[in-house]
């Protein structure tokens, strides 16, 4: 309801409110600005738009937002009347959905020639010009820029002034070694290298150290155009920023309102290297977990990166709602000690946590889900996190077909419990707090389910694991679990799935007991973005049964070999690797890319991979010309099958390829819109008797991807992105081989075709 009355409202505004009747005489709302770059040699071909982009985003003021050429929001502002107060409900969405209108002039636009022609000069453009004229039109005004670049200052060498003697000088010597300078002026760059060198100086003792002790000389007077930088230390540095110091004493205060001034010194300050000193009055924490969190010792010299490090590792907590650091010389003539001092202010140790959402799925079933929580943040005094919960849905068929729809409705009932160490809980293992920045996490989790599919069956479900979570590196992460544990048991088999089960044997698959004990391996990398390109990588290992297949392997005799606790236990290897790569070729156009390879390899007396742990593709996630799990394995294909085996959805392998690409182009701040084509299948590794020959793995796998594309729609609320994403499939690949490719089949006037090929894809979030 009130989406519906922000909707009218908007649209009332938009159809209702003349802008032009509202603005000022002799005003103009303010529309945006242009530039154009007069190339030059020292600006290669490949640098304009670059260039040219980055000089429109350095225009101010930001320009009213648009909605293909209108100011909606400001005809919402001027529709909403004057502003009379500053609450009520009039104003609340004034806030959200209106805009104060932004109006051009003359002076504006020779405000930004002159900032122009700065940004010019930081780039190395000293000879740079810089033109602008005002474009009016009859309700909108253009800022129109011309921007000539001519000759860049290049840098031909760095001298390195030599230091005076001392320990200060020489390491001051030692980092502007590495002083590295671009080939041409940029004074961002030049700013970044000397913010580098500080950083360095810091890390190693110097507290005092500023970047401004750095001077940076660059003389033109030898050849014009051509600059030579001349690195030394400020002759005036004074004497304490010339000194290292060490860190003496560490003091965690707990829900103190302690400042530093506030001290007793007299108490504290030439007792040296006491250590962590704990002054929690309530006795909520153990010392231990400030022994790991925070990255300084008694004795060590100050380091810049130990501070951020520290407060990145006690907010990984999660038990804080305040965090401050102070650092104080300790009071004595000529000290280089330093007392750290953290005053920290605590959350509520338990919280009840209650969600209900709508959802929907590509399959076509949507419901409700609800799911209650109380947790525990800090259970044993060591910040561990301890939760149980529980959780329930409904689903029933929505979308797609509708025949049958007494099998078309899904229960799921279930509960969980988690307990989560911030340390490694593990014989011979402790993590070193002066390596990684975020501290690691041990996970317990128990978990059950019991789903109904009514009319059909009931699936019930177990699952434990033990794991381990870490960061090496930046941007690396990795989770280790020696121990997974999943055992999954069907009961109350109806009449009617008994019968589908005499006709299409492949969906006794579903209804297997899966007993899976294992160990599994995931790593994620996540570099920092270069440029305009960002690449990511995820990889996942998965093997169980090996140990005990080993363990079975050495004791031949044993009975019920192949078995545990009477129940066969699966033996698989299961690989995953995700690549994700994003190219930006201006603020507004973005080239997005996903490629997933996952194998599955079965060994021993199994024969494919449980059902649980199989690969699918389709859905709003994957191949959105097909519904998910409607795709494979190979050329199979459930086409003249009962609504009821359709529904169940046995469209799994062992094996998955998958390509993603998207072309995505931002219209506004609230609308972009996207162009996509996916492509991927699934096969069975080696067995071909539950589906066909048609669904293993071979070398024509090439010719049995499904691919399908469509446009793409999405929504900015700054919150969330809502998508909507239309597809129909280009290929199918259960159809005969010449058959596959089906343009030629595409028709939008037929109501048929469009309800079997049009596929709708409703979902929060980018997909990939």
């Amino acid at each position: 309801m009130k989406r519906l009355l922000i909707l009218i409202l908007m649209s009332q505004a938009i159809y209702s409110c003349k802008v032009a009747d509202k603005i000022p005489p002799q005003k103009r709302l303010y529309g945006g600005a242009s530039v154009s770059v007069i190339r030059h040699d020292s600006l290669a071909g490949g640098e304009v738009p670059e260039f040219k982009t980055l000089l429109e985003d350095a225009t101010r003021p930001v320009p009213n937002t648009m909605l293909f050429g209108y100011p909606y929001k400001v005809a919402f502002n001027y529709f909403l009347g004057k502003k009379k107060k500053e609450t009520g409900l009039k104003e609340w969405f004034r806030k959200r959905l209106g805009e104060e209108p932004v109006f051009v002039d003359a002076f504006m636009v020779n405000q930004n020639v002159t900032n122009l022609t700065s940004l010019l000069h930081s780039y190395g453009y000293f000879n740079g010009r810089v033109t602008g004229e005002l474009e009016e039109k009859k309700v909108l005004g253009f800022a129109r820029y011309r921007v000539e670049p001519n000759q860049r200052f290049r840098i031909d060498s760095v001298l390195i002034d030599p230091p005076a003697e001392g320990e200060f000088y020489e390491d001051f010597l030692s980092f502007s070694q590495h002083f590295r300078l671009p080939r041409y002026f940029n004074l961002e760059r030049i700013r970044d290298e000397r913010q580098k060198m500080y950083t360095s100086m810091r890390n190693i003792g110097y507290y005092y150290f500023r970047p401004e002790y750095i001077n940076i000389l660059l003389d033109s007077a030898q050849r014009a155009t051509h600059l030579i930088a001349k690195v030394a230390p400020r002759e005036d540095i004074p004497a304490q920023a010339r000194k290292r110091y060490q860190i003496n004493n560490i003091y965690v205060n707990i829900d103190k309102p302690t400042r530093v001034e506030q001290l007793d010194e007299s108490s504290s300050s030439f007792d040296f290297f006491r250590g962590l000193v704990l002054d929690d009055p309530g006795k909520k924490y153990k010392e231990n977990i400030f022994l790991d969190a925070i990255a300084f010792r008694p004795g060590m010299l100050y380091n810049n990166d130990a501070v951020s490090v520290t407060s990145n590792r006690l907010l990984s907590l999660r038990n804080f709602r305040s965090i401050q650091s102070q650092f104080q010389v300790v009071n004595r003539l000529d000290s280089t000690l330093i007392d750290v001092y953290y005053n920290l202010q605590t959350n509520k140790r338990k919280t009840i946590n209650v969600e209900a959402n709508a959802l929907s799925r590509s399959s076509g079933l949507a419901g409700t889900q609800v799911s209650l929580s109380w947790k525990n943040s800090n259970t044993f005094r060591g910040a561990e996190k301890f939760e149980i919960g529980v959780n329930g849905n409904f689903e029933f068929q929505l979308g797609g077909k509708r025949e049958n729809t007494e099998y078309n409705e899904n229960y799921r009932t279930g509960a969980w419990t988690s307990l989560e160490f911030p340390r490694f809980i593990a014989p011979f293992i402790r993590i070193d707090p002066e390596v990684s920045n975020v501290l690691p996490k041990t996970l317990l989790r128990v978990s059950y389910e019991n789903f109904i599919k009514r009319g059909l069956y009931d699936l019930n479900s177990a699952n434990a694991e033990w794991g381990y979570a870490w960061t090496r590196g930046k941007g690396i992460e990795h989770a280790f679990k020696p121990f997974k544990f999943t055992f999954v048991k069907s009961s109350n088999l109806t009449s009617a799935f008994v019968d589908e089960i005499f006709n299409y044997p492949e969906l006794i698959t579903i209804l297997d007991n899966n007993l899976i004990i294992g160990s599994g391996y995931e790593i994620v990398v996540s570099p920092a973005r270069r440029k305009k390109g960002t690449l990511s990588y995820r990889g996942g290992l998965d093997v169980a049964g090996a140990l005990l297949s080993l363990y079975d392997g050495v004791n031949s005799g044993r009975e019920n070999k192949g078995k545990i606790f009477g129940e066969r236990y699966s033996k698989f290897v299961r690989v995953e690797n995700e690549v994700r790569y994003r190219y930006d070729f201006s603020r507004d156009v973005s080239w997005a890319n996903r490629g997933i390879v996952g194998v599955g390899i079965p060994f021993g007396d199994s024969y494919f991979l449980p059902f649980v742990n199989q690969f699918f593709v389709g859905g709003n996630n994957s191949l959105r010309a097909f519904r998910a799990r409607g795709v494979g394995p190979g050329t199979y294909s459930l086409e003249g099958q009962s609504t009821a085996s359709k529904f169940l959805a046995t469209n799994t392998g062992d094996i998955k390829i998958e390509f993603n690409t998207e072309l995505r182009y931002k219209l506004s701040s609230l609308l972009s819109t996207a162009l996509f084509v996916d492509a991927g299948n699934v096969w069975m590794y080696k067995d071909p008797y539950i589906y066909d020959e048609g669904a293993v793995f071979s070398k024509s796998f090439l010719k049995e991807m499904a691919v399908g594309g469509g446009i793409g729609f999405r929504f900015d609320f700054s919150i969330f992105i809502f998508r909507i994403d239309v597809a129909t499939p280009f290929r199918k690949p259960w159809l005969d081989e010449p058959e596959r490719w089906v343009f030629d089949q595409i028709n939008l006037k037929s109501k048929d075709w469009r309800r079997e090929n049009i596929i709708w894809n409703f979902a929060v979030g980018l997909p990939f």
